[in-house]
């Protein structure tokens, strides 16, 4: 077992990379379980903004400006202290300040007017709050261009935008996503960027003109040392995966290991560690310099990710990049966990799409590794 005795030792070198990545997922693990921890209801909240206004106007104009923003936000009237108003924002105890130049109601009327707003730069605070009173102004523009007075245009708007809507979210027979679900869905950046570094050194050590001269006059056989070699491969991957499938329980998420969906949770983790993998092997073959392998790694990782629906939720991507995405793997291992967090049992769509992205998702591994494979014969056979 000398070669497979090699192996480990390389991979105790690069333990480091793993256990690195391995911190860094622990982290956002962590958000998941915070964001994706509560009801589909408690999402859904409206944002409030504390403003400071400084009303120099004192019309009905202005006292309208402050009506409407003091609905959804938190709305102080203060003095014109730029230094105080100034320490505030810089503190951010307050996040918007508003100025409302005297004779404002007199110059709006004219087409002249203009307001005095300052905000944390770069907020998206201060846009929203920047066009909702440009569309509120906008609005009493129309009234008054029907014959309305500045005040009846104030109240008119104020009373329409003052209706509330009644918003109930459709229940589709599916439960709230699982907090290990949540996780799960980050799987794939792990896998990837782990073993695409420990992979790809790995072979690249082994790749030492020194190293495969002594394999070459060593008593194994060629056979052997594949085999070997596989056998390291294998136990640092089946490693890794029982660290992954530990992390429920580091979260506090034991009913994941009651789940009765369990089995399927875990036979699509070992499939995109078999994606992942495979991949990997076929950069460590092509890839031989430390900077490339860098690249490779931030490039497959994160372009995967953005790309199926581990980083950007795959409602929000356009359909030209669902198209493309449909070509990975990985969007396969995503649409399955999803699907698997919001049951609690095996119905027949469901079983039909696990069945699909399982084929698809094996048949991408099994087609990576082919490559791979051929790939280092013809390398071997230049060499």
């Amino acid at each position: 077992m000398t070669v497979f005795k090699g192996y480990l030792k390389i991979i105790r070198r690069n333990l480091a990379y793993m256990l690195g990545f391995f911190g860094i997922f622990t982290a956002i693990c962590l958000l998941a379980a915070n964001v994706f921890g509560g009801s589909q209801e408690e999402m859904f909240h409206p944002e409030s903004v504390t403003i400071a206004v400084v009303d120099q106007d004192d019309t009905a104009l202005s006292r309208a400006v402050i009506q409407m923003l003091s609905r959804d936000n938190q709305v102080t009237v203060s003095d014109l202290d730029r230094e105080a108003l100034t320490e505030a924002l810089y503190i951010r105890s307050i996040q918007y300040v508003l100025v409302i130049p005297g004779h404002f109601q007199q110059e709006f009327s004219g087409g002249s007017a203009s307001l005095q707003v300052t905000a944390v730069p770069g907020s998206t605070e201060g846009y929203y709050l920047n066009s909702r009173i440009d569309a509120f102004l906008n609005q009493i523009r129309i009234y008054q261009s029907a014959g309305f007075t500045p005040e009846q245009a104030a109240e008119k708007v104020l009373s329409v935008s003052g209706t509330g809507s009644d918003i109930k979210l459709l229940d589709t027979g599916k439960t709230e996503i699982h907090t290990y679900a949540a996780m799960f869905q980050y799987l794939p950046y792990l896998f990837l960027a782990v073993l695409i570094y420990s992979v790809s050194y790995i072979l690249k050590a082994f790749r030492n003109r020194d190293i495969r001269m002594r394999l070459n006059a060593s008593p194994v056989s060629p056979t052997g040392q594949f085999l070997q070699g596989c056998a390291a491969f294998l136990l640092l991957f089946l490693v890794f995966w029982g660290c992954s499938m530990a992390l429920p329980l580091f979260f506090g998420s034991l009913d994941f290991y009651t789940d009765a969906l369990l089995p399927w949770y875990l036979a699509n983790t070992l499939l995109l560690l078999a994606d992942a993998a495979s991949l990997a092997f076929l950069v460590g073959t092509l890839v031989h310099d430390d900077n490339a392998i860098n690249a490779m790694a931030n490039i497959l990782g994160l372009g995967c990710s953005f790309l199926c629906g581990v980083f950007v939720p795959l409602e929000l991507l356009s359909e030209n990049v669902l198209r493309f995405s449909r070509f990975l793997p990985f969007y396969w291992y995503e649409i399955i966990n999803r699907e698997l967090g919001t049951h609690t049992a095996l119905t027949g769509p469901l079983r039909s799409t696990i069945t699909q992205g399982f084929l698809i998702q094996g048949s991408f591994a099994l087609a990576f590794l082919c490559l791979t494979l051929a790939v280092n014969r013809r390398m071997v056979r230049q060499a």
